[in-house]
């Protein structure tokens, strides 16, 4: 034993702690056993079912995979653009203020789909997996007419 794990040892036995059992390691599976459990995982996941998305908006569930907004174009421009800023992270603290305003825009816009998804609310004046496409304001009543509520 090197004098540091002697004075590491030294120091539990004055402080009274006790190491952990070393945890005893697993036999292998047998191809039987391998088998066996294949099968059990499959079962279990078929009694599962299909995914309920209970965190997302019931509206944006509810669009057609062809809508601009999408489920599923949603879900591909987040996981992309997460994976984008996975790569970029070192631009952060970057000195350069373009690299630092890339990774705060791409920051901002992850946070903007995941608002979208569970809230049904489009807080970004783009969309698209690169951010390539604008928003544009639809009018639903002319200024200076009341809105009916019938």
């Amino acid at each position: 034993m090197s004098k540091r794990e002697e004075e590491k040892q030294r120091i539990r036995d004055e402080l009274g702690i006790v190491p952990p059992k070393p945890r005893r390691k697993r036999k292998p599976m047998t191809e039987e056993q391998k088998a066996a459990a294949d099968e059990r995982l499959a079962a279990a996941r078929a009694a599962k079912g299909p995914a309920k998305n209970t965190n997302i908006h019931p509206s944006v569930v509810a669009l057609p995979e062809d809508h601009p907004l999408s489920l599923e174009k949603v879900k591909e421009w987040l996981k992309y653009n997460r994976d984008f800023l996975k790569s970029i992270k070192a631009q952060k603290d970057s000195k350069d203020s373009k690299e630092r305003m890339q990774y705060q825009v791409t920051e901002n816009y992850v946070k903007n789909l995941n608002i979208y998804l569970k809230d049904n609310v489009w807080c970004d004046h783009r969309y698209g997996k690169l951010m390539e496409h604008e928003m544009t304001y639809i009018v639903t009543v002319p200024a200076g007419e009341p809105e009916s509520h019938e």
